[in-house]
Parts: C-alpha cells; sequence; structure tokens
C-alpha cells in the first residue's frame, strides 16, 4: 500500500504557481490603485486641460488680432488726419455695416489728444442697424457703458493694450494712441475698438475650436487653477480671465464640455485586461518566448532598416506596409508621414522664396538667381541682362479704387508678366510693392529690350481701367533695362542700380515706355531721380 505524499513535488509546483498568480494579482490591484488609475485620471485632466489652453490660445488670438487691427487702423495717416479734421470723406471711404459685420466689430470710437469723442461708429446691438454719432445719447446711448469704460483706459494711461470689459454685455476692447504711419509727431488721439462676446461670437468660437462653450461672468476675482465638474460620461472645466468694469473682482469663465467616453472606455477596458491576465498570465509566460522573435523582434529589426533606408532606396523591400498588423499600420504610418515631410518642406520652401500676393518669385529668390546668373557670366563672358518693371502710377489706382483692387490689380499683373516669362524662359520676381525684376542670361541689348516690350505689351492687352493716370485710362509699366557689360562696377547691384536708373529715365520721359541704359545716359538718370523726387 502506497503512502500519500502530502508534499509532493506536484502540489509544491500548484502550490508556487497558486502563490506566485496570487502575488501577480496583488501586484496588478496594487500597482492599478496607486499608480494605472490616477494616471488615467491625471491623463484625462490633463486632456481637458489641453482642450482649455487650445481654447486660450484661440481667445487670445482673437485678442491679439483685434489689438493689431486697431494698431493697423490708428497708425494711418488718414485716420491721423481724419481726427485732426482733414478728412471728412474717412467715415464715408472706410465705414459700413458690411465691414463691421464681416470685421465683427460692435464699435470704434475716435477720441481726440483732449480725451473728447470725436466720432462713434458701431452696430446696435438690440437693433442690428449700423450708426454713427458724435456723442453716446438718444438713439447712440447704447454706447454709453463702453465709451466710459474707454474715457477710463485713456485715464489711466492704458491705451496701447486689449482687455475683457464685463459689459453690458460682456465685450473684448483693444485701443492705440493715432500716430502718423511713420510714428512721427505727437498722438492726435486715441483709438478703440470693441467685439461684443455674445452668442454670435460664441458660435464663431465653436466653429472655430470645434468644441461647444459656454461664457459665464463671476463676481469673484479669477482663480489661478482650472476647476473641473465630472458628471456621468461627461466633464465640464472651466477657465478664468480677469475683467473689468464698475464692480471690483470680474472674471470671465471661459467652459467646455468634453464626452468622457475614452475615458470610460480605457478604464473599463483595463479592468477586463487584469482579469484576463490573471486567468492567461502562465500560458502568456510559455508562449511569450516562443513568439517573441517571430511576431515581435524581427518584424521590429525589419521596421529599423525600413525607416533607415527610406530616405535613400525608397523602396519596400520586406513588403512591410502590406502588413495587416501593428508593424504594417507603423511602416504605413511611417511612409505616409515621410511623405508629408518633404511635401511641407516642399511647400515650406516655396513659401520662403515666392511671393504671397502674387504668387511670384520673390526678392530672396530673385537675389540668390542673380548671384547664379552674374557668376555664370563672369565665368564664360557671356551677356547679362536685368530689368525692372514699375506700375505707373500705382499710388493713384490705389487711392482712387481702393487696397483690395490694388491687390487684385497687382496679382493680374503678374500673371500677364508670368505668361510671358513662361513663354521666353526667364526669371521675373516681385522684388517690391509695385515693382517687379527680371533676369535674362545670354540676352543681347536687343532680345532684351525686346521682351520688355512683350512685358509692356501683355500689360496694355490687360485694358485694367485706371481713370487717375496721366499716362493712359488703363494700368501702364515703365521698363528700365542694363546690361552687365554696361556697367562701371561689375557686381550684382551695380548692374540692378544701372537697370533702376534706366527706369527712372523711363518714367522722366513720360513713363509707358522700355529704356536701356547707356553709360552716357548716367548723367541723365540722376537729374532724372532727382526730377521725379
Amino acid at each position: 500500500m502506497h503512502q500519500r505524499i502530502p508534499w509532493s513535488l506536484r502540489f509544491r509546483f500548484f502550490a508556487a504557481l497558486g502563490g506566485l498568480l496570487l502575488c501577480a494579482m496583488a501586484a496588478l490591484a496594487a500597482i492599478s490603485a496607486w499608480v494605472i488609475f490616477p494616471a488615467l485620471q491625471a491623463e484625462e485632466r490633463a486632456t481637458v486641460k489641453r482642450e482649455l489652453d487650445r481654447v486660450e490660445r484661440s481667445f487670445q488670438l482673437d485678442q491679439q488680432q483685434l489689438h493689431a487691427q486697431v494698431r493697423d487702423w490708428a497708425h494711418w495717416d488718414d485716420t491721423y488726419k481724419f481726427v485732426q479734421g482733414e478728412y471728412s470723406r474717412y467715415a464715408d471711404v472706410n465705414f459700413s455695416q458690411e465691414m463691421f459685420e464681416d470685421m465683427r466689430y460692435q464699435l470704434m470710437a475716435f477720441f481726440t489728444s483732449n480725451e473728447d469723442i470725436y466720432f462713434l461708429a458701431g452696430i446696435n446691438p438690440k437693433t442690428g442697424i449700423y450708426q454713427t454719432c458724435r456723442t453716446p445719447i438718444n438713439d447712440c446711448s447704447w454706447m454709453s457703458p463702453w465709451v466710459n469704460n474707454m474715457r477710463a483706459a485713456i485715464a489711466e494711461n492704458s491705451t496701447d493694450q486689449n482687455s475683457i470689459y464685463a459689459g453690458p454685455p460682456t465685450a473684448m476692447m483693444a485701443s492705440s494712441p493715432i500716430l502718423r504711419t511713420d510714428k512721427s509727431g505727437v498722438s492726435t488721439g486715441w483709438l478703440f475698438k470693441t467685439r461684443s462676446l455674445d452668442a454670435e461670437w460664441l458660435a464663431f468660437m465653436e466653429v472655430y475650436t470645434g468644441l461647444p462653450l459656454t461664457l459665464n461672468l463671476s463676481h469673484e476675482a479669477a482663480p489661478i487653477n482650472d476647476t473641473f465638474s465630472f458628471s456621468g460620461n461627461t466633464v465640464y472645466a472651466e477657465r478664468y480671465f480677469p475683467a473689468y468694469g464698475s464692480i471690483n473682482h470680474l472674471s470671465l469663465g471661459v467652459g467646455i464640455e468634453l464626452n468622457r467616453t475614452n475615458y470610460l472606455t480605457s478604464l473599463t477596458t483595463f479592468r477586463y485586461v487584469l482579469l484576463w491576465t490573471a486567468g492567461l498570465m502562465i500560458m502568456v509566460i510559455a508562449l511569450v518566448l516562443l513568439l517573441l522573435e517571430k511576431i515581435v523582434l524581427k518584424p521590429l529589426r525589419l521596421l529599423t532598416q525600413f525607416t533607415q533606408q527610406i530616405s535613400t532606396v525608397g523602396a519596400d523591400t520586406h513588403g512591410l506596409t502590406k502588413r495587416n498588423d501593428e508593424i504594417g499600420l507603423l511602416s504605413r504610418a511611417f511612409q505616409e508621414q515621410f511623405t508629408c515631410q518633404q511635401q511641407l518642406n516642399a511647400e515650406l520652401l516655396k513659401l520662403s522664396t515666392h511671393d504671397a500676393l502674387t504668387g511670384l518669385p520673390n526678392r530672396r529668390l530673385f537675389d540668390q538667381r542673380l548671384d547664379v546668373a552674374f557668376s555664370e557670366a563672369t565665368a564664360t563672358s557671356a551677356p547679362l541682362a536685368v530689368m525692372m518693371l514699375d506700375i505707373d502710377h500705382f499710388k493713384l489706382y490705389n487711392d482712387h479704387y481702393g487696397h483690395q483692387r490694388g491687390d487684385e490689380c497687382l496679382q493680374q499683373v503678374a500673371s500677364a508678366f508670368n505668361s510671358v516669362s513662361t513663354r521666353f524662359g526667364f526669371l521675373i520676381a516681385r522684388t517690391g510693392g509695385e515693382e517687379f525684376s527680371v533676369i535674362l542670361p545670354e540676352a543681347s541689348p536687343s532680345s532684351a529690350k525686346d521682351v520688355g516690350e512683350h512685358l509692356m505689351l501683355a500689360i496694355d492687352h490687360l485694358q485694367l481701367p485706371h481713370a487717375t493716370s496721366p499716362v493712359k485710362p488703363f494700368v501702364t509699366v515703365s521698363v528700365g533695362i542694363a546690361m552687365l557689360q554696361d556697367c562701371q562696377s561689375q557686381t550684382p547691384s551695380a548692374v540692378m542700380s544701372s537697370a533702376d536708373q534706366a527706369l527712372y529715365l523711363a518714367k522722366a520721359a513720360g513713363r509707358h515706355q522700355v529704356v536701356l541704359f547707356e553709360p552716357s545716359l548716367a548723367s541723365r538718370s540722376v537729374s532724372a531721380h532727382n526730377k521725379l523726387l
């Protein structure tokens, strides 16, 4: 008869394995309670704070844009003249209900240097009708609370900033001293702009941020920390900003409501993982070493080689991108990211070398190409021509038609220039406001002048109306050409200076013509330059 052994190896093995499993489960429970769950909660709060940061950045960006717009208007010669009573048509030319609605302005106020109201314009928040006033009374009495805040800001000498005012209604306000465009002289007054933080603004910000937003005005000082409120599947978070008004210790709370689905899903998933980990731990330990090399380590090595060789070989020799697992996803994501990075680099290069308005090369690219063309022409003794073109009386065009039409004119002129440059195969760049420059390698004086004639005729064919031009009733250009061999100093700046002198000669001769620089004309170009000045 065999005696039973109470502490057999089999029993001790299962006891040890059971004890190890209990210890592992206890460790998992402790890690979950003290590390994982707090980390998930911290990550959830961090995610909410990132969204609040994004909302705050959008809010601050809106304030900065309003402040920049105020400065742009306040540092404008026309505004300077308007407040001094020298530009009676200023309001008619620049103000309209459409402008206020497009720029989302509620009120614009002009004050003289004596702190008196000079002009008020805005959209009545009750009627939605555009109004202009000299004093905030009667139909314009709705402007009075904001005007009082503006006067208080002038008294406190805080007129070059943006702030939030409690209202009514709540609004952001930006201000700036009124100066000449070159900021010479003393301030002739102050300009204020307000933008109501109403339902329309809130809807705009919700579209901009992609988040549901709320605004709450508190009669307490803005707390330092954000506030969080968790309720079921949602979390409501609020961040406060200091506000100004007739009551001290005001603050504006901007709140967002986010869904907690990701957090709750992660929490539930993690709990299931803990249960399955406890039941499958033994089997996982037995299989992990066997499968590690085949499923993880080898594909990772191939993925490393793929990421190192994609910039030089560019081919997926191991078919990683065709896999339907995580390695395949990583490979495809990396390949897409690498392609996207190349495209972004190409776009960045284009942005740094091309004019944003016209799409033509800018001065930076022009100077680079000029240096290359100059070096090649010097090394081979080949001819080199450069050309400067200027739109005749473009300032009169802008003053008459407005800057928007001026930009459209520049775009059409640039398109016409680009068509000619494509046909003849040369570089044309926008190197100034209405100034363009051309490089013509290996061009003779006659061929360069022929190109100038084509460019001038291309603009003539556009027949862009220019009612205030003393040259023609349509937009025209003047062209100055210089040859490298005609310059006293063999440098890129010298040949461009000669082209500039030829351009001044063309202007002095009545504009709308092509002039080729000659050394004998140098003194005449100086006198022409002085005459134009």
